[in-house]
């Protein structure tokens, strides 16, 4: 039941944040004064599209913690011991991609990276789809989490049999309610 009631909050979610709340920053802009509701509404806006494009990083990081110290020790079983080396490659492939901007420009790259990646092959099936580049990350991480859930104690040890999984499905239920009800006032 908890993940239906985190798929409801996000579909709520998105809903709003592509149909609605779009518009309605457009309407508040053309007001002089800065109301609550104003600023409830961009900055809703402002963290919806932040955590669409960086919110996976959290989620990375928290699995890879979750599988150094909490993980139960895999058991001799061959299978478990490489999806276990898949699921920690698959988050650390996403995560140092995702944490290269913040390094600093003024940082360069040794002279003979930049001469190795000049030379590589430039694909023009991947100019075609670069506006969504920012979803693999995302498929990276889901892919690694359901490898992670396949397995049922797996499942069980990353959820919390249940109790985390409730827990976080109410909170961001709440928050959407609250920030729907901030943005229409009665």
């Amino acid at each position: 039941m908890s993940l239906v009631t985190v798929g409801i909050a996000a579909a709520c979610n998105s809903l709003m944040a592509f149909l609605v709340l779009p518009r309605l920053e457009a309407e508040h802009l053309h007001r002089f004064a800065a109301s609550n509701e104003s600023l409830a509404i961009r900055a809703w806006l402002w963290t919806d599209l932040k955590a669409a494009v960086y919110g996976w990083i959290p989620l990375a990081l928290g699995l890879l913690a979750w599988d150094y110290f909490v993980r139960p020790e895999a058991s001799q079983v061959i299978s478990e011991r490489i999806k276990g080396w898949l699921v920690r490659g698959l988050l650390i492939l996403a995560w140092i991609p995702g944490v290269a901007p913040l390094v600093p420009h003024w940082l360069r790259p040794p002279a003979a990276l930049a001469a190795a990646t000049g030379k590589l092959p430039r694909v023009p099936a991947l100019a075609a789809v670069s506006g969504f580049t920012w979803l693999l990350p995302w498929a990276m991480v889901g892919l690694a989490a359901a490898l992670l859930c396949i397995n049922a104690q797996t499942r069980d040890s990353l959820l919390g049999h249940g109790r985390v999984l409730s827990a976080l499905s109410l909170a961001v239920l709440v928050a959407v309610l609250m920030l729907t009800l901030m943005a229409f006032p009665a």
